[in-house]
Formats: C-alpha cells, structure tokens, sequence
C-alpha cells in the first residue's frame, strides 16, 4: 500500500514537471461607440481535443449557454466550435502546438465602424511555450478588409507577428467573417524583420468616373480590376504610368485593383466605386 502511494505521488510530481503554464491569448475588439468584446485562444495540458468549454465540465458549459442572450442588442464577438455553437474560447491540447486555426468563422454583431482589434505579441514569445514542437512562424488574421493594409505582402493577411493592432475604418463592411490562423513557418523570424510592403496609391478614392493609379517608383503596366467575387470586370493591358483609369462603367461598390508592373512587380489596392 506505501508503496503505491509513493508510486502515485512520484507520478503526480512527475506530470507536476512537465505541465506548462496554460498560454491564453486574446483578441480584443473595441467598435466606435466603444463597446468591447474579447476571444480567447487557449493552449493548456489537460486540455485533449480542442473544446470551448474549458476549464469547465460539459455540465457546467450547457448551463452557461442557456444563460447567453446574443439578441440583447448589444455587442458581440464570436467564433463557431466543433459542436456548431457560438463561443468566446476555443482551447487546444499543448501537442497540437504552434498549429491553431479558426477558420473563416470569427464573426460579430450589434456593432458600429470602425472596428479596432488588439492582441499582444508577446505571448508568441512567451518562454514557457513548447518550443521543442516548432515556434509560430506565423501568426495572421485573414480576410478582405486587411487587404487595405498589405503588410504581409499577402493580399487580405494581416500578419499579427509584426503589429499588435488594427483599425479598419475602410471595407468593414467585409470584415466578417474573417479567420485567424497560428503556425509553423520555414522562416521564422523573417515575418517580423521585413519591411512593410509598399502600398498602390490609388485617388481620389472613393471615385466617380476616373481613378488615378500609382504604383511605387511611377511603374506602368498591367492594371486589373475585380469585385470582390474575383470576377474580372476591367483590364488595362498597357497602362501609362500618368493616366487616370476610366472607372465610369462600374457599378457602385468596393473593388479590388491589381497592377503588374513591366518590372514584374505587382501590388494590389482597394477603391470605391460611387454614382
């Protein structure tokens, strides 16, 4: 019978040993009018398939979703889990480590623009995290009304490994759905040194019939407009790098505007189309 009991408890100090601090990461939502909501992301030991229940029972978690209300009229932020409810949290077992994904299903409502999203990036460094398995090499939020910005380099990926927040005051109409993914990266590191890519200057915006477009160092080229399907409704082969584009036959709506330079560059932009 001792002996058992100092199996156990060898055991327990053994599991004692190797548990890591539960890692909880958030992204806090702030609208116009200042109403706040926040998501949680959660890595954690006792955690074996990825829940949002945790850290309570099933029981427990039933019982608080009778008591949730999302038609109070009031703000809410929300991604849908593997029992097709709506959540504040999803948790994952520390195996699954650095791999998180959310799909495209982060989504809110009662909410006024413009949208300010914050996290903290130094939770990707904490030094508890389980390196052994890999690092996040990649951290992104993905969706249309990050496309504004085009600091990854990637159209419509926000990369959270080099700023700590967002605001979208422009295309929030497509902010939701959007996706959040956490991962592996063959180059680690190299997300957060790398200077942000040079922006297509598009004016005046929103436009009426003729839109100016600038490509750094004034390159002409290729320039392609689609909605926001991806349907193809205005190409220019060979642009002149000081010509306006003639965007009188659009239809009123945000577009997507690609130019591919002839010193094989290619940037991408936004613009509105109004009557």
């Amino acid at each position: 019978m001792r002996r058992n009991l100092l199996l156990a408890l060898a055991c327990s100090l053994a599991y004692v040993a190797t548990a890591q601090p539960t890692w909880r990461f958030h992204l806090a939502f702030e609208d116009g009018t200042g109403a706040r909501d926040t998501l949680w992301f959660i890595y954690d030991t006792n955690v074996l398939l990825t829940q949002s229940h945790w850290p309570v029972d099933m029981a427990e978690y039933a019982e608080s979703r009778a008591n949730l209300n999302y038609n109070d009229g009031e703000f809410h932020v929300f991604t849908i889990n593997d029992l097709i409810d709506s959540t504040n949290s999803m948790a994952s077992p520390y195996s699954w480590f650095p791999i998180f994904e959310t799909g495209n299903s982060i989504n809110a409502i009662n909410w006024t623009p413009p949208m300010t999203i914050t996290w903290d990036t130094s939770l990707f460094h904490a030094p508890y995290l389980p390196y052994d398995q890999g690092s996040f090499g990649m951290a992104i939020m993905d969706g249309i009304a990050f496309s504004q910005f085009d600091q990854s380099g990637e159209f419509g990926v926000f990369n959270m490994l080099i700023d700590d927040s967002v605001t979208i005051d422009f295309l929030w109409d497509y902010l939701f759905t959007f996706s959040v993914y956490f991962g592996p990266d063959d180059h680690v590191g190299m997300r957060e040194q790398q200077a942000p890519a040079p922006l297509l200057s598009v004016w005046p915006n929103p436009a009426r019939s003729m839109l100016h477009v600038q490509a750094p160092g004034s390159e002409a080229g290729e320039v392609l407009v689609s909605d926001l399907m991806g349907r193809r409704v205005l190409n220019v082969e060979h642009m002149p790098a000081n010509e306006p584009l003639d965007v009188s036959s659009l239809h009123p709506g945000i577009y997507l505007i690609r130019v591919h330079t002839h010193q094989n560059h290619v940037y991408h932009g936004t613009f509105e189309k109004i009557p």
